[in-house]
């Protein structure tokens, strides 16, 4: 057989390795080909550097429909420094009859002399290098000239894809769109464990009293009952799903704050916010207040919880691959105490069933509404309906 070795940090993995993956697979005709996931330093920070085992599901989860991707544990299990030519060794005692290729990046080629015991690993393995950048193949070839004399080299031509996991974990801390360089699971499991962001504090650092106060003297008495019933609703959904109860029922008591709002300035706010927002969601007066309330709160309160902020930005519109305080509060809102809604009852049931069934539901509902008024769909929420959908599927 032939058995490809791909190693890096994975922090995440997007779509760029997947596609560097599956390309070496069909050029070089491997049967297999493992990724291996490097351990984590112990001076990186949890924004910087995801845990290993993190790292690990992130990796399964986008080789799972990846008929020859696998994915190996062996330098995240070890004890001792993770030099390749250690996890070369591995796999040729593993696979000790079988024909094995090392794959790496044209700036892994270009240093590869400096690697520890280079010579050895050229002797176990051949060595596959991947353009990843644009212009670099005339100096990638001659560096595998240089490097012929001590095993067999090998240079992909396949265009590269450029795409960084360093900036994706930028757009994530920054709380900009990152799902489309990501496997939708991916997406769903960064943000369920709040990887790469400042979710999770361990104590809510926001008393919800105080904004109580705020929300009564510039909300409508109804619209003040409804924020207190979603905020309670949420509460009771997040104990029953496992997350922070206290920072659901904050997130829900805020989801309507710019609601009652003028116009004008729910729209100032939007775009002084920096967040991306679609033409339908712009043109929308009745989508505008989530953005504005998100960008209101962190603004005016000082509110830096993604979570939070993501859970009042996309409370109304939704999108693919919510974490779970985002769906709480979506449907929250849905099937608080004062709705009185046709099937209403059925959605409050299938929301302590199944979340992600409600969720697909909802989506459903909403559109529904939609299309009856003759409105216009956010692309966010399409993407919303066909990520429930595939995951109800799954």
């Amino acid at each position: 057989m032939k058995i490809g070795i791909y190693g890096g940090s994975f922090n995440p993995v997007h779509n760029g390795h997947i596609h560097l993956a599956e390309t070496a697979v069909n050029e070089l005709g491997l049967d297999r080909l493992y990724l291996v996931p490097s351990k984590k330093s112990p001076h990186r920070s949890m924004a910087e550097y995801a845990p290993d085992e993190d790292r690990l599901e992130m990796l399964r989860l986008a080789c799972k429909t990846k008929e020859k991707l696998f994915v190996s544990d062996y330098e995240i299990k070890t004890d001792r420094v993770s030099y390749t030519i250690y996890t070369v060794e591995h796999f040729r005692e593993v696979f000790p009859d079988d024909e094995l290729f090392l794959l790496v990046g044209s700036d892994m080629l270009l240093s590869f002399e400096t690697w520890h015991r280079f010579e050895d690993i050229l002797a176990n393995a051949a060595l596959c290098a991947v353009s990843r950048k644009n212009g670099d193949m005339p100096e990638l070839l001659k560096k595998a000239d240089e490097l012929r004399k001590f095993g067999r080299i090998m240079i992909s031509e396949a265009p590269p894809t450029e795409v960084s996991s360093t900036d994706i974990r930028k757009k994530i801390a920054k709380n900009e769109d990152f799902a489309c360089y990501l496997d939708e699971n991916v997406v769903q499991y960064i943000r369920l464990r709040g990887l790469y962001s400042s979710r999770g504090e361990k104590e809510l650092q926001y008393n919800p009293d105080d904004k109580k106060k705020y929300l009564k003297a510039h909300l409508s008495a109804k619209r003040f009952t409804h924020s207190v019933n979603v905020a309670d609703e949420c509460r009771k959904l997040a104990i029953k799903y496992g997350e922070d109860p206290e920072k659901a029922y904050f997130a829900g008591l805020l989801h309507d704050i710019c609601k009652e709002m003028p116009e004008n300035e729910q729209k100032a706010l939007v775009m002084d916010s920096g967040y991306a927002v679609c033409r339908e969601e712009l043109e929308t007066r009745s989508l505008l207040h989530g953005i504005a309330g998100a960008y209101f709160v962190k603004k005016e309160f000082g509110v830096e919880d993604i979570d939070i902020l993501n859970s009042i930005r996309f409370h109304t519109v939704g999108r693919a691959g919510m974490s779970r305080l985002e769906e709480i509060v979506y449907m929250g809102d849905l099937v608080s105490a004062e709705r009185d809604y046709k099937d209403v009852d059925k959605m409050r049931k299938l929301a302590y069933t199944d979340i992600n069934a409600a969720m697909l539901e909802a989506f459903a509902f909403s559109m529904k509404a939609v299309i009856k008024k003759g409105g216009v769909i956010p692309i966010c929420t399409v993407e919303g309906y066909n990520f429930y959908t595939r995951l109800m599927k799954k």
